[in-house]
């Protein structure tokens, strides 16, 4: 009697569980019902969308409101409907975070106007539009366009952007898409331009070049409106609820600083890229439809293409050309290069390896060069380390093994916590003629250890004088090809012995670019 009770009660345990499990889900459901009622998206009734089902239309809706972000920040790996966010946060298809040899990497910068809200698809977005546009063009090399638009953003956020996280994509061109938003939160002229012209200067600190583009606004352009777009003019506002086109005056200054910006590569105004289309383009004050983004990309596409093309045919590609010189940066009035070479060895396993920066201008080897080398290959990192090379000569002592763990044998110099060559004790007063018997660093692990391409990225910290820090040579590529003949390869010079390298090559970033960060690297 005892246990028939005592299953009884266990039975109306496992069926009230049951019961509230249901009653949760059912909650659940009929409040995603009531939170999709509740959305409203402004293009859902735009005559731009005339031509597209109800059902696409909401779907295109949700999937924008559905969209996670973190303060400034998409949140990674979001599968949508029309919206696809990759693994590294940026809308769009997946992308190296090395820059794969032979490619030209184009960031674009803005709010939900170049992230493309309304858009249909990813690739129907301004990014969308100028890569098929480039794709139709044979320049000899890749070239990558990357979605770097987040919605709200100004000027203010986009500097934050390109610092913080853009940088170590390793770009070679960055597209600002601006306006709308820096109106909207009233930044003045004199801050939107304080704005652009610091933009401007980091990237040419860090060599990649800057477009600044003033963005077209319904009712700032002499396009002919439609009733529904002149609705828009009249019932935009600013982040006060101001009308936002009494902010016309303000637009016209954002214009005419533009004009005065001197410091970027190039400077686009906008504000007139519609003014031929009677057709409707606008579905709120400033969000486009398809072929608006499709306009746009293609303007954008025509003030490129003679950027992108120069900087291939001086800088990268210049095997083309059969140019017999070593791409270089400008320090101080100086052309800097860095060379990497095989040296003849008997081992038949080992390789050794040697870096040198060079002085082109007086044509010697430049002293006290701190190297930060980082090594990849297949676009995954197997080393990022610091060496010191008093003479600026580094040689390396390779010794392929799969071990996954690499380690480099040799000592560590204390005024910057890089490795140097075992035998080489330092002292101020020393100068790389007297260095003898040194012996070469060891670095044990998976690099040579199979057959491929290597990637080296070399940045210059210190040059000169082992206090000389310096932030601005950056950029230093070359790669080491691994098969049954070992090949330096080289992306600049074309016709080179295979014993010898050249060139290094195209622009690659730095990692730690302020005094709070080497504090943490050099341990000070």
């Amino acid at each position: 009697m005892n246990l028939s009770v005592q299953v009884s009660y266990k039975k109306q345990f496992m069926l009230g569980i049951i019961g509230i499990v249901i009653l949760l889900s059912a909650v659940e459901a009929i409040a995603n019902v009531w939170w999709i009622t509740q959305i409203h998206c402004e293009f859902e009734q735009n005559e731009i969308f005339q031509d597209i089902s109800e059902e696409k239309k909401r779907q295109l809706c949700l999937d924008f409101y559905e969209l996670k972000t973190t303060g400034d920040v998409l949140i990674p790996s979001q599968s949508l409907d029309s919206i696809t966010i990759n693994s590294l946060g940026f809308r769009g298809s997946e992308f190296s975070e090395i820059t794969p040899s032979n490619t030209y990497r184009v960031f674009m910068v803005g709010g939900s106007t170049m992230f493309g809200a309304g858009a249909t698809s990813d690739e129907s977005t301004i990014p969308g539009y100028l890569q098929q546009f480039l794709n139709e063009i044979d320049f000899g090399f890749n070239l990558e366009v990357i979605n770097a638009g987040i919605q709200g953003a100004d000027s203010n956020t986009e500097y934050n952007l390109m610092e913080q996280k853009l940088i170590t994509f390793y770009p070679d061109l960055v597209i600002v898409y601006d306006g709308w938003n820096d109106l909207r939160a009233n930044n003045s002229p004199n801050k939107l331009k304080e704005n652009w012209e610091v933009m401007c200067k980091f990237g040419k600190e860090n060599n990649f070049d800057i477009i600044i583009a003033l963005q077209p606004i319904a009712g700032f352009g002499n396009k002919v409106l439609t009733n529904q777009e002149a609705e828009y003019v009249q019932n935009g506002m600013d982040y006060k609820k101001n009308p936002l086109i009494e902010s016309f005056s303000t637009y016209q200054n954002y214009a005419k600083s533009l004009q005065e910006i001197k410091t970027c590569v190039k400077t686009i105004d906008l504000r007139g890229v519609f003014d031929t289309e009677v057709q409707p383009i606008y579905w709120d004050e400033a969000h486009v439809s398809d072929k608006g983004n499709s306009i746009v990309a293609e303007s954008l596409n025509t003030a490129i293409f003679p950027i992108v093309s120069k900087n291939y045919e001086l800088d990268t590609f210049e095997h083309e050309k059969n140019v017999e010189r070593t791409s270089s940066l400008i320090y101080d009035g100086r052309e800097i290069t860095v060379s990497v070479e095989l040296l003849p060895s008997n081992e038949l396993e080992n390789k050794k390896l040697q870096i040198i920066t060079h002085d082109n201008t007086s044509a010697e080897v430049i002293q006290n060069v701190t190297y930060f080398l980082s090594i990849s290959k297949d676009n995954e990192n197997l080393l990022r380390e610091y060496f010191f090379a008093e003479d600026g000569i580094l040689i390396m002592d390779i010794q392929p093994n799969n071990d996954p763990l690499i380690k480099v044998i040799g000592e560590k110099q204390y005024d910057n916590n890089a490795y140097v060559m075992s035998g080489s004790k330092y002292s101020s007063e020393m100068s790389g003629e007297n260095l003898t018997s040194v012996t070469p660093l060891q670095i044990i692990g998976p690099i040579f250890d199979t057959e491929g391409t290597y990637t080296f990225d070399i940045e210059l910290r210190t040059i000169d004088s082992r206090n000389n820090w310096v932030f601005s040579l950056s950029g230093f590529h070359s790669q080491v090809t691994i098969g049954k003949d070992v090949i330096l390869e080289d992306s600049i010079v074309k016709n080179q012995s295979s014993s010898q390298t050249e060139d290094l090559l195209r622009k690659i970033f730095s990692y730690y670019k302020t005094p709070i960060l080497l504090t943490e690297i050099f341990k000070w």
